[in-house]
């Protein structure tokens, strides 16, 4: 499941870092992810039916995975965005 994660948010973080200038960019490749991830937990745990198990796990979920997804859009904006300038410098 990590490198799914990992792909998804390379991919919004990199879109970001593409379509939105100045440090927006970075912030929305962060938020994106994260928010995402969010909104998929919130399905699953609101409007899927429940199958029986333990407890619910999805804060837990959001504040690791979530985060990771964050750092790792964040990054990913950012690196599209020094690419870019520097392109743009050459």
């Amino acid at each position: 499941m990590w490198p799914t994660l990992i792909l998804l948010s390379v991919l919004a973080g990199g879109i970001c870092g593409g379509l939105v200038r100045g440090r927006r960019a970075i912030l929305l490749g962060a938020a994106v992810p994260w928010l995402g991830m969010l909104a998929w937990l919130l399905y699953n745990e609101y409007l899927v039916p429940y199958d029986g198990g333990g407890a619910s796990m999805w804060p837990v979920v959001q504040l690791f995975a979530g985060t990771v997804m964050a750092l790792v859009g964040g990054l990913a904006a950012a690196a599209v965005r020094l690419v870019a300038r520097r392109r743009a410098a050459a």
